[in-house]
Order: structure tokens, then C-alpha cells, then sequence
């Protein structure tokens, strides 16, 4: 249907039209919400199509932990898909004799990946924020120049007086894997 379209046009369209299948497409980061409101509001609505996540921002743990919880059963599973071109096979055995195992399987899967997740929770030990901030980096801006543009300046700064070296400790890997 496009982009930003609103979560009552989308089931609208769906009965309209006897869709089999919904997909979703994430593209920003504000998707992962809207996805989670469309799927409750599908819930609500006594829908009972396969939901499909997929998009450049999406991940079948972020399906199986914010979104499936809100709908999916055997019967209509919610399914992350890792692009649009493998939203076939992955709808196909819906239609088959092996349609619960498959889906239940899925099921299976997600909710692993939800004990993964919430265990993950549940091991992090997070410092009170005076003894973060004794942890904080100490930064000497006489011996080297801050990273920020001058007040005013806008556009590409080439920044080279930093190594990678110098940088690495202060990059966040998580979003990489």
C-alpha cells in the first residue's frame, strides 16, 4: 500500500480485499512501534491473517520479543522475514499439511529467543550513576581538539588528528551484530 500508511487503512484493506497475508516493512527505527501497535490492533480486530515483519531495521529478535507477544498463534503467526524475496518461502508452508509443525516450530524458536532476551535482562548489572560517572572518560580538550564543529559550521568535517586507535573503545558493537 506504501509508506505511512495509517493502521485502520491497512486492515480496512486487508478484509476489503480477503488479503491471506499482511507485511510489514521497517525502515526507520519509528516502524518497530508502529509495527507493535498494528499487530495489537489486529489482535483486537479478531484478525486471523499471517503477520510478516521484515524491513532494514527489523530482526527476528525484536519480532519475537515486542511484536509476536501481541499476535501470534498456530493458527496466525507473526514472522520475521529477512527481506521481501523470502517472503515466499516462508509464507508457502502455510498453505501445506505441515502448516502447525512449521508455525509451531517458529513459535518455539521465538519464544527461545524471548528467554534469551529477558535472561539477558536479568544478568546486566548496572552501576548507580555516580559510580558511572567516576567511569567516565577524562577528556584533556587542551591536548586535543574536541570533535565538534565550530559554532555555526555546518557541512563535512574531515576529522584526522584521531586514530582508529584512539576511537574504538568508544564504539557501541551491539547494532553490528
Amino acid at each position: 500500500m506504501g509508506v505511512m500508511i495509517p493502521c485502520e487503512k491497512i486492515i480496512e484493506k486487508a478484509i476489503e480485499v480477503k488479503a491471506q497475508v499482511i507485511g510489514l516493512s521497517g525502515l526507520i527505527t519509528p516502524s518497530f512501534d508502529e509495527m507493535v501497535f498494528v499487530a495489537k490492533e489486529m489482535s483486537k480486530a479478531g484478525m486471523t491473517l499471517p503477520l510478516l515483519i521484515g524491513g532494514a531495521t527489523t530482526s527476528k529478535m525484536h519480532t519475537a520479543v515486542k511484536i509476536a507477544p501481541n499476535y501470534s498463534t498456530v493458527q496466525h503467526p507473526c514472522i520475521h522475514v529477512l527481506d521481501a524475496s523470502r517472503s515466499v518461502t516462508v509464507v508457502g508452508p502455510f498453505w501445506g499439511e505441515d502448516k502447525e509443525e512449521y508455525v509451531q516450530d517458529i513459535l518455539d524458536e521465538y519464544d527461545k529467543l524471548r528467554e534469551e532476551h529477558y535472561a539477558g535482562l536479568e544478568e546486566r548489572h548496572l552501576k548507580s550513576f555516580e559510580a558511572a560517572k567516576k567511569l567516565g572518560s577524562k577528556i584533556d580538550f587542551d591536548a586535543v581538539p574536541p570533535v565538534c564543529p565550530p559554532a555555526g559550521g555546518t557541512g563535512v568535517k574531515v576529522v584526522d588528528y584521531y586514530t582508529l586507535e584512539d576511537v574504538v573503545h568508544l564504539i557501541d558493537w551491539n547494532p553490528f551484530f
